[in-house]
């Protein structure tokens, strides 16, 4: 069969480290989504770092309403 001559041939291109004679690959790869899951966890904690830095504006003063007399009309 080809198929561990191309295992061999991708992880040499790769530079995947191989042990001798074996088609195994020696150091196990982390899996995509958690590279990714890592990556987007992390930048989460940056923005929430940076949005805890900004000081909050104060909340806006209540309006109040200011009732007028109603002209008098005779």
């Amino acid at each position: 069969m080809a198929i561990p001559f191309v295992i061999t041939t991708l992880c040499q291109r790769l530079h995947v480290p191989t042990e001798d004679d074996t088609d195994e690959i020696a150091i196990p790869v982390d899996p995509l989504g958690r590279v990714f899951f890592s990556r987007v966890v992390r930048d989460l904690k940056a923005a929430q770092a940076a949005t805890a830095a900004v000081p909050q504006p104060p909340p806006p003063a209540q309006q109040q309403e200011q009732h007028q007399v109603p002209p008098y009309i005779p």
